[in-house]
């Protein structure tokens, strides 16, 4: 299905100026903090986020229903044969990943419904229920594979992961990135239905999974976030770096007494960081927090292609050490430990004694 990228034709269109915007505000902040430092000032240049492998290496392969099984399916109480004939379509033989979660998930409702049926039948053959037994487990073993495949191989996820996206704006409202969170909700939750009690998943009506399949294409939320953490990374890392730097140099305050350039160095921290750093970086880190929580849910249910596992244990996992968000955090903490340190050495630290 092809969707009207609104939000994402605005956020192209408004790149450059979102670039410009960013780029400016941490300029500003990082050099200033450089400048009354008297250290050299050098602008931060992010790390650009890993590239999504190609579609070959992200699909996993699933277990078909062996030559011959099919026809025992012709009963009426399974009710089956619309689904496999809607399958076996032209349509069905090159359905997007949400057409094939949406499939696989009616067949497996309707297959968990039947057995227990079949079997309790006294008038259908031993060999009839033993087959039966077995597609159900095939697709039960399935699933996995299939809310994989249906989560992180379509056009959606593709759109989300495309490195042409500028990060996010400085102005860009955050409650326009909620659809695309929810649509990865409703994917955690599918995700832990199917792998811990498979037998109470039900299908999601169509309109639904189309919705949030829709809102992750239209409001891409991947790159735009990862370059996000990167530019806060490089630049958090930048200023750390340059109080440590001054710090080991020479002491910026003597005996905790504040001086003209301790006003200036918090003046800086409370004009550009608390202000206007401050504010971007809250915004990023809720839905950076948000997304990896429910992608590190999702990926540790479900199997990883061996040949793809660096890029998601850095875009998906937080708990990975090589994760975006784990740098980021790293990074962050730097950051305020360095400032703590100088404002403390001023002793300019809130709560403190002006």
């Amino acid at each position: 299905m092809q969707f009207i990228p609104i939000l994402l034709i605005t956020l192209i269109l408004s790149g450059c100026n979102t670039q410009s915007d960013l780029d400016r505000l941490f300029n500003d902040y990082t050099q200033g903090v450089a400048n009354i430092l008297d250290e050299e000032w050098k602008s931060a240049i992010p790390d650009s986020p890993p590239p999504l492998p190609p579609q070959r290496l992200r699909t996993l392969v699933t277990t078909e229903i062996r030559e011959g099984l099919i026809e025992v399916l012709d009963l009426s109480v399974c009710n089956l044969l619309p689904l496999i004939a809607q399958k076996n379509s032209s349509l069905g033989k090159v359905a997007p990943p949400s057409q094939v979660l949406s499939y696989e998930l009616r067949f497996y409702r309707t297959i968990t419904d039947c057995l227990p049926l079949v079997l309790n039948d006294k008038n259908i053959d031993l060999a009839i229920k033993e087959k039966i037994q077995a597609i159900h487990r095939t697709k039960t073993d399935n699933l996995p594979a299939v809310l994989w495949n249906a989560f992180y191989t379509g056009e959606e996820i593709e759109q989300s992961l495309a490195l042409n996206q500028p990060p996010i704006p400085l102005d860009q409202p955050e409650q326009s990135y909620h659809p695309a969170l929810s649509a990865l909700e409703l994917f955690n939750n599918l995700t832990n239905i199917a792998t811990l009690n498979p037998e109470t998943l039900k299908p999601i009506d169509t309109q639904t999974l189309e919705k949030s399949y829709e809102s992750l294409y239209t409001a891409p939320l991947g790159v735009p976030l990862l370059k996000s953490l990167l530019l806060l990374e490089a630049s958090l890392n930048n200023v750390a770096h340059t109080i440590e730097s001054r710090l080991e140099r020479r002491p910026l305050c003597f005996k905790d007494m504040r001086n003209p350039k301790a006003d200036i160095l918090k003046s800086i921290f409370t004009q550009q960081y608390a202000l206007k750093v401050q504010p971007y970086l809250s915004k990023v880190d809720r839905l950076a927090s948000r997304w990896y929580r429910l992608h590190q849910s999702t990926t540790s249910h479900l199997p990883v292609p061996s040949e793809i596992s660096d890029y998601v244990a850095q875009v998906f996992q937080r708990n990975a050490e090589i994760s975006l968000w784990n740098r980021y955090i790293r990074a962050r903490d730097r950051h305020t430990k360095a400032w703590q340190r100088i404002l403390n050495q001023c002793n300019l630290m809130p709560g403190n004694h002006d």
